[in-house]
């Protein structure tokens, strides 16, 4: 019952809440921001499920130059994670298929995020050029979840170098991110809380980035980020 009460605030938020996001995003002028924006409106869906979410690292990250964010992916409910902690400045990187999700696709759309097809090697090449030629134009970060799917709370899957390759190609740096497995237990229908982590790792700078290989890259970022989730 009180999950479905939890909903139904959810649903009602979103309805309210989406034509004037739409308003917003279609006539603001910096495209780049408009992600964070949404994040900071959707954000209200933590308060409603009692997640509290601690955010450590993000107010350190420089915010003139761009990174590429890479973070664990254990649920869809990873992204109201990160709608409390991403950066002004800052898109995400999402599958092909989300685009066709009602409301969702359109918002990935009107916030200027960026999708690619990972059943397509040569689509999926053709994607990382034109983000990499986003990054450099607009002075965007990008996020992006390398494993390519939810872990479901279990053993980090290896991380795809796709993410690697546009920051070597570039010469930008790494933000590695651990999002706490905790948000897999949430109490959807129960009164008590749940406290989740996202913690922003010291960036890898470009200088050590251009210094590795995208696999090394990507094993030396899964291993930073795995150092901080919690045993047990």
């Amino acid at each position: 019952m009180i999950a479905l009460a939890r909903g139904l605030l959810v649903l009602l938020w979103i309805v309210l809440s989406f034509p004037f996001l739409c308003l917003y995003m279609l006539i603001n002028t910096s495209k780049n921001r408009n992600l964070y924006v949404a994040c900071r409106a959707y954000s209200v869906i933590n308060k409603i499920f009692r997640v509290r979410v601690d955010v450590r690292g993000f107010d350190s990250v420089p915010t003139t130059r761009p990174y590429i964010y890479v973070a664990n992916h254990h649920c869809n409910y990873d992204v109201l994670i990160v709608a409390h902690a991403l950066n002004p400045g800052t898109v995400i990187v999402g599958k092909q298929s989300l685009k066709w999700l009602p409301l969702v696709g359109q918002l990935y759309w009107l916030t200027g995020s960026l999708f690619i097809d990972r059943n397509s090697p040569w689509a999926s090449i053709g994607s990382l050029r034109k983000i990499a030629k986003r990054v450099v134009a607009e002075n965007t970060s990008l996020w992006i979840f390398p494993e390519g799917t939810r872990n479901h709370g279990g053993e980090m899957q290896p991380f795809k170098s796709g993410a690697f390759r546009i920051a070597k190609d570039i010469g930008v740096g790494i933000i590695p991110v651990t999002i706490s497995p905790a948000v897999n237990h949430i109490a959807y229908n129960a009164l008590r809380s749940t406290d989740v982590s996202i913690i922003a790792h010291p960036p890898i700078e470009a200088e050590e980035v251009v210094a590795m290989s995208a696999k090394q890259l990507a094993n030396h970022a899964r291993e930073i980020i795995a150092k901080s989730i919690p045993l047990g």
